[in-house]
């Protein structure tokens, strides 16, 4: 299941960093108004949190269709290719690279 989470990645680019700098200075005073340390940091995780949906925004939630191609056929498929590889690797001969250029 997917959960909606801040897209806080974006706060690498700079004009997004400095949007979300002057949307927490203008909200520091919230912070200030705190009186004890654990107010203080809720008031400023509160700030952050705010300053942070309201410049990135959300990630999208679950995808509404979901297609699986990887199936019991397949799924065996690609661990025989996967132990072909793994053979030819270690032998280096051109008949084990033959088998898994087959099983690829």
């Amino acid at each position: 299941m997917h959960i909606p989470r801040l897209k806080v990645w974006k706060l690498t680019e700079p004009n997004v960093k400095q949007e979300f700098a002057h949307l927490v200075t203008d909200r520091k005073d919230e912070v200030f108004k705190a009186d004890n340390v654990e107010s203080k940091w809720n008031a400023m995780k509160k700030v952050w949190q705010k300053a942070t949906e309201q410049v990135c925004g959300w990630t999208k939630g679950p995808p509404r269709h979901s297609e699986t191609w990887l199936n019991e056929e397949v799924a065996k498929a690609i661990e025989e290719k996967r132990r072909c590889y793994n053979i030819w690797h270690k032998t280096k001969t051109a008949s084990d690279r033959n088998k898994y250029k087959e099983a690829r």
